[in-house]
């Protein structure tokens, strides 16, 4: 008797066992990553536009039958042919310097469409479709908006930083229905222009030992103006319009603005805290 019930609890103890190991390996759908097709031929070359560089070692290709290579000079833009009419399926993962993945699975196709890519693009018209959700005003009315801004008094003062004769500063934080609007005026008094290369927005613990993932959450906007090549020219002054869905911050965190500097080193970021967002002016 003792034997069996031995048996029997060995037989449960080993089920539970491989349904706790089940459940601990299952990745739900959420934390897969988007995966685009792409079709590549032999004959014809597919060219992807990043809205951002490559990273160093930042192309890894799943088959020596997929060609990839990078042009001299342009360190955005990525060239991919099949190898061989017979190339099997497979992946194409490229991460870039703002620490994008971006991940393909491509097939051969004897007519691949040989119009380039610009993932900038396709990446803006995703983020303008998720942000279209739930919204109280729409693009049209968030440009009008922008707008006026320039136009209007600027009434901060105290939130600014400047590296190399380039000074960044928030202005004036606006709020209309669900929507802020930050005003940052970016002033050059060096002899030399200043092209930014990308932006980052995102909310930070004041204090911390050492950057987290669970420290840091990423804030996407819903339109930056000026919309293309933010620029400035030496002795001048450009004003940007950041559009965000309405949010609100801990006191021990801060909302941190980045803005990189095109083939340069002027890198500037603004801390903002949380109780500067209090003094918001309505539209």
């Amino acid at each position: 008797m003792k034997q069996i019930l031995t048996i029997v609890f060995m037989v449960l103890l080993v089920n539970n066992l491989f349904a706790q190991q089940a459940n601990l390996d299952k990745i739900t759908s959420e934390a897969y990553g988007r995966q685009y097709p792409l079709f590549v031929g032999v004959n014809e070359t597919t060219i992807l536009i990043f809205p951002c560089k490559i990273a160093a070692g930042g192309v890894d290709i799943g088959s020596t039958e997929l060609i990839a290579s990078t042009i001299t000079s342009v360190d955005n833009i990525l060239r991919i042919k099949a190898a061989t009419e017979n190339m099997a399926p497979t992946n194409l993962t490229v991460v870039t310097t703002d620490g994008k993945i971006y991940s393909f699975y491509t097939r051969f196709s004897p007519y691949p469409d040989n119009r380039p890519i610009d993932l900038g693009k396709q990446i803006n018209t995703e983020n303008a479709q998720i942000k279209l959700k739930g919204r109280k005003i729409h693009d049209g009315q968030i440009q009008q908006y922008a707008d006026s801004i320039i136009n209007l008094k600027t009434f901060l003062k105290q939130n600014k930083i400047q590296s190399f004769g380039v000074q960044f500063s928030l202005k004036g934080i606006y709020t209309k229905e669900d929507v802020l609007f930050f005003r940052l005026d970016l002033k050059n008094k060096s002899p030399l222009n200043f092209t930014a290369d990308f932006m980052r927005f995102y909310i930070r613990d004041q204090k911390r030992l050492k950057r987290t993932a669970d420290q840091e959450q990423e804030l996407q906007p819903l339109r930056i103006f000026p919309e293309n090549t933010i620029s400035v020219n030496a002795r001048n002054v450009q004003t940007i319009i950041v559009a965000f869905k309405r949010f609100t911050i801990a006191d021990h965190k801060n909302m941190v603005i980045q803005i990189f500097e095109k083939n340069g080193d002027r890198h500037l970021q603004l801390k903002i805290k949380g109780k500067v967002l209090m003094q918001t002016s309505k539209l």
